[in-house]
């Protein structure tokens, strides 16, 4: 006979990835950390090496990619920024670790889906409301991108030209729509909260968060790594 409560008493599933959420997440601070502390060359060209290789394990070059075209104008005036005033020594090092800055952070969000994220931090006791100001940032400026990207799109299919100086004559043609979708977002957001019991005493996550023997493994071996080469002499 088939105990009704057979799918009430299932286990939960398990994460996507094969790290804990939590554990990737204690690695890329450690990772971003280390990117702040190095100040030589040769340390900042191994970050950059070491998360490009992370990149390319995770397939994620793609999002790399995007990321480092918009960015390349900014590292372009931060370059010659601090070229003038300071040094071109100077001026590579801090190209180099902005550069590795985006690319473990890139590397970071490609392998962590922020629900889980989000869930894992809500199972350790986080606060509902510091996982939804949390999950709200990871979410808000792609999903905004790919508003303004799908109004835009949908106006310029109707001759409507929003490129150059045009964008300074038909501009409303592009905010009226896009503040629209906003609202549209900001009430399926309301529902989807409400629907998963936000605010509430107790929520149950939609899978099971607990540090195993590889997360620890994945740590201690980032932590000892890190450890290491912050005591390593400078000459």
């Amino acid at each position: 006979m088939i105990n009704p409560n057979a799918q009430a008493l299932a286990p939960l599933p398990e994460p996507t990835g094969r790290f804990d959420p939590r554990a990737k997440l204690i690695v890329y601070l450690l990772s971003f950390g280390l990117v702040l502390l190095a100040t030589r060359l040769p340390d900042l060209l191994l970050l950059n090496a070491a998360a490009l290789l992370a990149i390319l394990v995770l397939r994620a070059s793609e999002p790399w990619r995007r990321a480092v075209w918009l960015l390349w104008p900014t590292l372009l005036l931060f370059a010659a920024i601090v070229g003038f005033s300071d040094s071109p020594t100077a001026a590579a090092g801090a190209v180099l670790r902005l550069l590795a800055l985006v690319t473990v952070s890139v590397s970071f969000f490609a392998a962590t889906p922020p629900t889980e994220l989000g869930e894992s931090l809500l199972a350790s006791g986080l606060a509902p409301q510091a996982v939804f100001l949390l999950e709200g940032t990871l979410r808000f400026m792609p999903t905004m991108a790919l508003l303004v990207r799908e109004v835009r799109e949908a106006q310029e299919s109707r001759g409507i030209r929003l490129d150059g100086l045009y964008l300074l004559r038909n501009g409303s043609s592009l905010l009226a729509p896009l503040l629209a979708d906003v609202m549209r977002f900001a009430d399926d957001l309301a529902e989807a909260l409400e629907t998963r019991g936000f605010g509430s005493g107790h929520r149950t996550p939609l899978a099971e968060y607990r540090f195993r023997p590889r997360d620890w493994a994945l740590v201690l071996t980032t932590l000892a790594t890190t450890l290491m080469a912050i005591s390593l002499p400078y000459d």
